[in-house]
């Protein structure tokens, strides 16, 4: 079991990775193409597509550094309750806590694939992308982020078993 484990943190890791790359790699792009936006505005006409091309390009990587964040538990959490158990309790209440969160991204993965259905003829006005691509980083970046709370939630479901104490 803890085999299997460690190599869903493996992976988990990796994918972590990648997607810091892409967020790195988009928030690149996204200050080129506003930079550009402005020379273009100040020194000749406004270039139509810079304004839509990197209002997509902060959504997208707004939230892959969701799944980033959310893999490195640096997003905001009310941990008071959770600090008022000790040992077993509290290793408890943490997979409590993950899994309504696992519900929570299954929820969102699945209204935004009902989002993405509903998007089948538009396109975006300057860029004329499909709009089913541009929200396709909703369920991307939820399933990114269920795959790291099954990872969580099966390290600790392994920590219980074995009785480790947080």
């Amino acid at each position: 079991m803890e085999r299997v484990y460690f190599k869903f943190v493996r992976i988990s890791e990796v994918l972590n990775n990648i997607i810091k790359v892409l967020v790195g790699i988009m928030l690149i792009i996204m200050t080129i193409v506003v930079t550009v936006q402005i020379i273009f505005r100040i020194f000749f006409d406004a270039l139509s597509y810079t304004e839509e091309m990197s209002r997509y390009l902060l959504v997208w990587s707004s939230l892959f550094a969701a799944s980033v964040a959310y893999k490195q538990g640096a997003h905001i959490a009310v941990s008071f309750i959770v600090e008022q158990f000790k040992g077993k309790s509290r290793k408890m209440m943490s997979i409590i806590i993950n899994l309504l969160s696992i519900i929570f991204f299954i929820i969102a993965i699945n209204y935004s694939l009902q989002l993405i259905n509903l998007q089948v003829f538009q396109t975006s006005p300057a860029l004329l992308i499909p709009m089913r691509y541009i929200y396709l980083c909703i369920p991307i970046s939820f399933s990114v982020m269920l795959f790291h709370g099954l990872v969580m939630l099966l390290g600790e479901s392994i920590q219980l078993l074995k009785g480790v104490k947080s």
